[in-house]
């Protein structure tokens, strides 16, 4: 069946969409088997340390709610990080049903050197670009990224 005439020129590989999900899941098998290799934790546990280095009372609703996935999730990934005795949970004074996140002294040495492994990692990656390309690029993505949520809002 030929194809409509408008679409001939259509590469998919050039579609945005198409590449930006190429792009993501190339660097995130990088990260993922870095994280895994040098460290034993999956992407998944990684997020949750990097949530709750950057979040003070951090807690298992606020990593779904920041990474957009089922809490359920989230927990299987606890579970783990709590067993290892890199994350401890406690409870919150004013509100005894939040469960504070924190790390603990061996999460913070764990979550240090995963992110001096990750952050060389990407400047590998970003060894590819100028400075200038490389702000150009954090640009426009971040561009893309305004104009999407704009769009998605407007329906």
């Amino acid at each position: 069946m030929p194809r409509p005439s408008q679409y001939r020129d259509f590469r998919y590989e050039d579609f945005i969409p198409a590449k930006v999900q190429s792009l993501s899941a190339a660097i995130t098998q990088l990260v993922s088997k870095e994280l895994e290799d040098a460290h034993s934790l999956s992407l998944n546990e990684w997020r949750i340390l990097a949530h709750i280095a950057a979040v003070e009372g951090a807690t298992a609703q606020s990593v779904a709610d920041t990474s957009g996935v089922d809490k359920g999730w989230v927990s299987r990934s606890l579970n783990a990080l709590l067993e290892r005795g890199l994350v401890v949970r406690s409870t919150d004074r004013n509100d005894r049903r939040k469960r504070p996140l924190e790390l603990t002294e061996d999460g913070v040495a764990t979550f240090e050197k995963a992110a001096g492994d990750i952050r060389s990692l990407q400047n590998r990656l970003l060894d590819a670009f100028s400075a200038e390309d490389h702000e150009a690029f954090v640009r426009l993505m971040t561009r893309l990224q305004r104009a999407a949520e704009t769009v998605r809002t407007e329906g």
